[in-house]
């Protein structure tokens, strides 16, 4: 019996230690698990330090860079309406679709001599900036098209 008991207890340390062992620090109650801190630094260092290699002023930094995001997000769900969080996760989600997508340089020049065309027939007082600095502007643009377009294409749309 005192074995059982024995091993049990031994157990529960081993457990609570790994439990704790996970969790790097907190932020106003939230965890940052030691997870998230090897993720951050393997960004951070190239997978040249981990969390368990880390100075405890290392450590300190680390997580002083890391709390923002966290308050941020709590912040967020505490105050953000459900459209406001529908509004900004659809937005992550189109930089993130954008960001994937290579436009070229040759796609964005020819977009904006159509553009430069329609505003000349128009007889468009505004004017128009030069191809360099409209670049990034125009290639912005081509992408956020394509990803709706592609959206579109497989919609399933019944008006009724």
């Amino acid at each position: 019996m005192i074995k059982l008991i024995t091993a049990l207890g031994l157990v529960f340390v081993l457990g609570t230690t790994t439990a704790m062992a996970a969790t790097a620090a907190t932020v106003n109650g939230m965890e940052i698990t030691v997870a998230e801190a090897d993720k951050a630094l393997e960004t951070l260092t190239k997978g040249k330090m981990t969390w368990a290699k880390l100075p405890k002023e290392g450590k300190t930094k680390l997580i002083q860079m890391m709390a923002p995001s966290k308050l941020v997000s709590e912040a967020a769900k505490k105050e953000l309406t459900k459209k406001e969080k529908e509004a900004a996760i659809a937005g992550f989600w189109m930089q993130k679709r954008m960001s994937k997508m290579s436009i070229s340089d040759k796609m964005a020049k020819n977009a904006y001599e159509k553009m430069k065309k329609a505003a000349q027939a128009a007889k468009s007082k505004q004017k128009i900036p030069p191809f360099d600095k409209a670049k990034q502007s125009i290639k912005i643009q081509l992408a956020q098209e394509e990803v709706v377009s592609g959206l579109m294409k497989k919609a399933n749309i019944k008006i009724k």
